[in-house]
């Protein structure tokens, strides 16, 4: 193993099959697979206002996760979408968005369950999301504001006549 750079490397020509299991049974027994994403993106690189600006946050970005015993098993499925905002100005972005499942498992070495590691699975999706910016005009401003005077208008008409009608079942008082 590669100490100073904390990376396991194996040069060689031909190893017989036992040579190879026993190497990487020592291998592991000092494997550490705890890591920290720095970086996961897909597409091209959005600065950090305009990300923001498009509610873009990356799930696994900074996220540290450590094994205690050496003998971790990391694994992050990821879903990633297709994406594209269009602006009022014609200015389009493509993009992905992705989600991310991780599983994380105990593998004892020589159990055949599988290898200490680090490993990302992605699916790209065949649906696209489209975030398309547009201004409403003052014909749909008009239809709010009239939709609104006349709820007012129906809902005391309602009450008026509620309590005319209770008045009136009351001998004409309405508090006694």
């Amino acid at each position: 193993g590669d100490k100073k750079n904390g990376g396991l490397q194996m040069f060689g020509g031909f190893l017989d099959l036992n040579s190879v299991i026993e190497m990487f049974n020592d291998a592991f027994e000092q494997f550490n697979v705890s890591h920290t994403i720095n970086k996961l993106n897909f597409g091209p690189y959005l600065s950090a206002p305009t990300r923001n600006s498009l509610n873009q946050t990356s799930q696994l970005v900074g996220q540290t996760r450590t094994v205690i015993d050496g003998y971790g098993m990391f694994q992050y499925y990821l879903q990633v979408v297709p994406t594209v905002f269009r602006f009022l100005n014609g200015t389009t972005i493509e993009t992905f968005q992705y989600s991310v499942t991780e599983h994380t498992r105990h593998v004892d070495p020589g159990s055949n369950r599988g290898l200490p590691g680090v490993f990302f699975f992605y699916e790209v999706s065949a649906l696209h999301v489209e975030f398309e910016e547009y201004r409403r005009g003052w014909t749909h401003f008009f239809t709010g504001v009239c939709a609104a005077v006349g709820g007012a208008f129906t809902v005391m008409g309602m009450l008026d006549r509620s309590l005319f009608e209770w008045k009136s079942g009351h001998g004409g008082t309405l508090l006694t």
